[in-house]
């Protein structure tokens, strides 16, 4: 009976500590900070920065042909080379390690 006491009295003080620790501190400066990296990266990388508050529903249409043709040539040169997937893993050795 006291040990079912003495652990709810323990819960009850666990959950109290964390409820009141959360609403009397401030945010840290991380936290305050939190996701404006991610924010300014993706405005930066915008071309139409207008497009970020009104999206368009219209599909993206047109690409530079050479860009193009380079990122179909750099696709079919890696499908094209099965056998280099198929070799095994060569073991690297370091500090001197190993058998001999």
């Amino acid at each position: 009976m006291t040990i079912k006491i003495i652990a709810a009295l323990a819960a009850v003080g666990v959950l109290a500590a964390c409820s009141s620790t959360s609403s009397l501190t401030a945010p840290s400066g991380t936290e305050a900070d939190f996701g404006n990296s991610v924010d300014s990266l993706i405005t930066a990388q915008t071309a139409d920065p207008a497009t970020l508050s009104n999206p368009s529903a219209a599909p993206v249409t047109g690409v530079d042909p050479d860009y193009a043709d380079n990122v179909v040539e750099e696709m079919r040169k890696s499908v094209a080379k099965p056998a280099v997937v198929k070799e095994p893993i060569q073991m690297i050795l370091l500090g001197g390690q190993g058998g001999g």
